[in-house]
């Protein structure tokens, strides 16, 4: 879910707030137009999402908060109005990570927040505490990875994140955890290299995103076909 928002994490704040004023007239109620937590389409968020990642290293505010929105209510089935609210909680942890870590819990608190809004509106069966805790523990670790020789631990904490929230064995979650870890090691070597648009870094970016989200549908789909197969 995170960005790596920094200062300009302010500036997506303002612009996810300006969309939503936009969109307060024409959004259904709270709780209309959710779907459940799996249902996702694997192209469309990975897309989104790596698109949502290079317009925040541009700094292309307005456009970022807009496929903020369009990537919550892609990855989490939340209706328009829910995508609102829960962007604007996921900015500022996102805000507050960014400038004083997990000290104090209030990046925490902000993503217990976001949680508990996509558990209600899915019909999730997670704790809303531990996927934030989890969360901010990817977080940690993407922050610090110039201590670990690999990506070992930053898949061992997207896969646990993933196994809370959508129920899922350890081994099961560990294969979409692989790929989205390869798509920020491609990520940060763009940045590194000076983020050319025309970089083939980005397309290697947005594949792994498409293939770390097809391997969570395809594990949900395998539970929900064991799940048939067995008798009642």
């Amino acid at each position: 879910m995170r960005l790596a928002l920094a200062a300009g994490g302010v500036c997506v704040l303002l612009a996810v707030s300006a969309l939503a004023v936009r969109a307060a007239t024409t959004a259904p109620p709270r709780g209309q137009g959710d779907v459940p937590l799996e249902a996702f389409a694997p192209e469309r968020v990975g897309t989104l999402e790596q698109e949502a990642w290079a317009a925040y290293y541009y700094r292309e505010w307005p456009r970022l908060g807009q496929l903020l929105l369009e990537l919550i209510q892609g990855q989490f089935g939340l209706s328009p109005a829910r995508s609102l609210e829960a962007a604007v909680l996921a900015t500022r942890a996102q805000v507050v990570f960014a400038e004083r870590g997990a000290e104090g819990g209030e990046a925490a608190e902000y993503m217990r927040q976001f949680y508990a809004l996509v558990r209600e509106s899915s019909g999730g069966q997670f704790d809303p505490d531990r996927a934030a805790a989890l969360e901010l523990n990817w977080w940690i670790v993407h922050r610090n990875r110039v201590q670990y020789p690999d990506t070992t631990a930053l898949v061992d904490a997207l896969a646990a994140l993933n196994a809370e929230v959508y129920g899922l064995p350890a081994d099961a979650a560990r294969p979409a955890a692989e790929h989205r870890a390869l798509a920020m090691e491609a990520s940060d070597l763009w940045i590194a290299e000076g983020k050319d648009r025309a970089s083939p870094l980005l397309p290697t970016v947005r594949d792994e995103l498409v293939l770390s989200y097809q391997a969570l549908h395809d594990a949900l789909e395998a539970r929900r076909g064991a799940g048939a197969s067995t008798p009642g």
